[in-house]
């Protein structure tokens, strides 16, 4: 099914005796220089037929029954692009990835789509997600030894760009097309210190060259994947009944990430 707006996946999940909730939220941006700008209504006026930079963002929200994990986002994965074309000018668009997964969604050796080759119709495999942190540990500027530095939690009520493809059709006469992103969520309860952590050796204060920075790793604790599609149009016009946001309820019991 075809949908328009904001799409958000609302997820109730169970973590050891404590029932939260939340919701994962999907957006498109158009990336110009360093700068976002939301795609208003999920549909892109392509008719310029100039390339166009589109990122798509993921967060994770409270909702009305609790609040965001807080790991935060942890990652797109078993995910797939797909362009549908119209049927009579099925070569309307070239798609491409520049460069698909961005930093620091890069863990996993490979995951930037299958099949590799750029312009793209249909790219599948996609393994968006974060991998294990290991925050800088440094000495203070007096030679203390400082607290632990804590695992980042990304996109907790907020967004980040995940993956970035160019739109770049080629006949703005055409009845327009769309391009279809779909897998799955996966938020973090928790992030655990994994090993011993070791703090950093610090020498005389005011002599920096002689400390040596320690070393600490964080795992996160995954919550189950949860599915989710969002559906760019270029080129068409959202149903005068498009809501800008659609909620799908799905109850999720947390485990490790596969």
């Amino acid at each position: 099914m075809k949908w328009y707006g904001v799409c958000t996946i609302a997820a109730s999940v169970v973590i050891t005796t404590e029932v939260n909730a939340f919701e994962f939220r999907a957006r498109f941006v158009e990336r110009s220089g360093n700068t976002d700008t939301v795609i208003s209504g999920n549909t892109l006026d392509g008719s310029t037929g100039t390339a166009r930079r589109v990122r798509i963002q993921f967060g994770v929200f409270d909702d009305a029954a609790g609040p965001a994990p807080i790991g935060g986002f942890l990652g797109w994965n078993f995910g797939s692009i797909s362009v549908t074309t119209s049927p009579d000018d099925p070569t309307v668009s070239d798609e491409s990835r520049t460069p698909g997964r961005l930093t620091p969604f890069n863990f996993a050796p490979s995951g930037n789509g299958d099949p590799a080759a750029d312009p793209f119709e249909a790219i599948f495999g996609i393994d968006a997600t974060l991998g294990t942190q290991s925050p800088e540990w440094v000495c203070d500027p007096d030679g203390s030894i400082p607290p632990a530095p804590e695992a980042l939690a990304r996109a907790v009520n907020t967004w980040v760009s995940v993956y970035e493809i160019t739109v770049n059709p080629r006949d703005f006469n055409s009845q327009g097309y769309q391009v279809t992103f779909a897998g799955n969520l996966i938020a973090a309860t928790e992030w655990r210190t994994i090993g011993v952590p070791v703090p950093p050796d610090c020498g005389e204060p005011g002599n920096p060259s002689d400390d040596m920075p320690g070393t600490i790793i964080y795992a996160p604790i995954a919550t189950v994947p949860v599915p989710f599609s969002a559906v760019l149009d270029v080129f068409g016009v959202p149903a005068p009944s498009a809501m800008a946001i659609l909620l799908v309820g799905v109850s999720v019991v947390s485990r490790r990430r596969r």
